[in-house]
């Protein structure tokens, strides 16, 4: 076999390696949400970090715990005194202890089958980091999405119509009708389904849902925003210093260029003279 074929199939390989892990994979393609806090110049958006606080307190902490985050650093977000406290009485604890969940390691396996893991360092922990985070607690079944799945399997039997109908609601492979059934029977079942999940089933029953957290800003109470803000609050637990760090970045950056310049200007005078 000559250069020219062994180069040409070396490249088949490699347009076909992203397309083969993507399917391996498994789960529709990530949303793609808009943080405030990326980029070079990004900054969190403090009242969504006070508002993720708030799910993250109420809901998540029912059954994950963000062990790095102390009820007391909450203050640096701009939490008064006063709520920091509320927030830590209305788990039984005081300012001084740490977000641990409120349910036992042994509990959560009798529950789950699996201990739910720690939130602090989950953004930064999976493939997509923010957006898997926030595709996970947008991805379960809506409404309408169930009473579909609940109308095709009324008669017991799916269509290939009803197939490539479902298969296009949830993000599945219309050309693998098998799994699509099998998905609509563990539906049935009861299993947790989740588009953006590899596998598209796991542990974790639907944990946020519209108006689950009332906002004393009166911010829509929507399953999107919910989501939005616990990720934001969780982007800062994983990395509480990411904005320090980038005006620190920054001032770095600018001090060398001022540098450059100045020996830039040293050398054409010094040099000036030689000549």
């Amino acid at each position: 076999m000559d250069f020219r074929k062994i180069a040409t199939i070396a490249a088949m390989l490699l347009l076909l390696a992203p397309q083969v892990g993507m399917a391996s994979s498994g789960g529709a393609p990530l949303p793609k949400a808009d943080w405030t806090f990326k980029g070079v110049f990004g900054r969190f958006d403090p009242a969504a970090l006070k508002r993720g606080a708030q799910v993250a307190n109420e809901v998540c902490l029912g059954c994950h715990a963000i062990k790095y985050i102390k009820y007391d650093h909450l203050r640096s977000i701009g939490l008064t005194e006063a709520e920091v406290k509320a927030f830590a009485e209305a788990q039984g604890k005081n300012k001084k202890d740490r977000m641990l969940s409120a349910m036992s390691d042994a509990d959560a396996k009798e529950s789950f089958g699996v201990v739910p893991p720690d939130l602090s360092l989950m953004t930064k922990a999976r493939k997509g980091y923010e957006n898997y985070t926030y595709g996970i607690l947008t991805g379960y079944l809506t409404e309408a999405e169930t009473e579909m799945i609940d109308n095709a399997t009324s008669d017991d039997a799916l269509s290939d119509e009803e197939i490539k109908q479902i298969a296009a609601k949830l993000h599945l492979d219309a050309h693998n009708p098998d799994y699509v059934r099998e998905v609509v029977r563990r539906i049935g079942a009861g299993d947790n389904f989740n588009r953006y999940f590899p596998g598209n089933f796991f542990a974790m029953p639907q944990p946020l849902t519209a108006d689950a957290v009332e906002y004393a800003d009166g911010t829509k109470t929507t399953l999107e925003q919910h989501s939005n803000d616990v990720v934001t609050f969780l982007a800062w637990a994983a990395e509480p210093s990411l904005e320090a760090r980038k005006s620190l970045g920054i001032k770095v950056i600018l001090y060398l260029i001022l540098l450059t310049v100045m020996l830039f200007a040293v050398k054409r005078r010094v040099w000036a003279k030689l000549h």
